[in-house]
């Protein structure tokens, strides 16, 4: 009899293709996508038999270089991943672990989102709106959540990259809309539409609202377990992603960051 072990899988995805990544009836979700493929290949027989689990939930239209699902099968670890992204649309799994009975996606050591903003921007002053959000801060104004709001940063980068000015935020947890909110201050700052106090305010408990970044620009990068995932190596990923990458300024800076994170050339 085949014993079922517990794997994790790395995942990237185009977010424009789906209607976010949790579960809805009647609707295209990545995590509908994995399951549907999951079961095609027979790799489990449903979500709740295989304990199926995703990372990070993602919006409509935000990307990932590096999600994880992971889900219990008896399928062998070296024919999961070709199985996989041969059944697959828009999304492709890339590496593969081997994780305990218990492991729980959802608890992660860290969390790396980046957003794409406008290169045109002053880098120095992007650095100095992002600066105010590293440490542990009450967020309440910067999602729609209502409980839990209070989370640490560990570091937000800023590095100009042609075109565009890459923001990379880490943090072990985020809430819903954080890192888009936290693009849409950076950038108002940088254009003069609000000062450094006033950023300072909110995140003192002051109301305010500083607008949501757009989705598209988003990709979430990684989530890290300390764990190490043996790398897959996937003619059909690079080709699918390389057909990617000259499509508009946005697409390219996307999908160069996504083929670049999956060791793709």
């Amino acid at each position: 009899m085949t014993v079922a072990l517990r794997y994790a899988l790395k995942i990237a995805y185009d977010g424009t293709k789906f209607s976010g990544s949790q579960r809805q009836p009647k609707v295209r979700t990545v995590d509908g996508e994995c399951i549907f493929v999951l079961k095609k290949i027979r790799a489990i027989e449903g979500p709740k038999e295989s304990r199926y689990q995703s990372a990070s939930r993602t919006d409509r239209g935000v990307s990932a270089a590096g999600n994880v699902i992971t889900f219990d099968t008896a399928m062998a670890k070296n024919a999961l991943i070709g199985s996989f992204n041969s059944a697959a649309r828009d999304v492709w799994a890339w590496g593969c672990a081997a994780v305990p009975e218990d492991f729980n996606a959802r608890r992660a050591r860290q969390r790396w989102y980046r957003y794409h903003l406008p290169g045109g921007l002053d880098i120095d002053r992007a650095r100095a709106a992002a600066e105010l959000f590293v440490g542990r801060h009450d967020f309440k104004w910067f999602t729609r959540a209502r409980t839990n709001t209070v989370k640490t940063l560990d570091s937000l980068k800023l590095t100009l990259a042609g075109d565009f000015l890459y923001l990379d935020i880490r943090g072990q947890s985020f809430l819903w809309g954080l890192v888009r909110r936290i693009a849409a201050c950076v950038e108002s700052y940088c254009v003069g539409e609000i000062a450094l106090e006033q950023i300072e305010a909110v995140l003192a408990g002051e109301r305010g609202d500083f607008g949501l970044a757009r989705p598209e620009p988003l990709i979430l990068m990684d989530v890290d377990y300390g764990l190490e995932f043996e790398r897959v190596s996937s003619g059909k990923v690079r080709e699918e992603i390389a057909t990617r990458l000259h499509i508009s300024a946005l697409e390219s800076v996307r999908w160069t960051t996504l083929a670049d994170r999956l060791g793709l050339d």
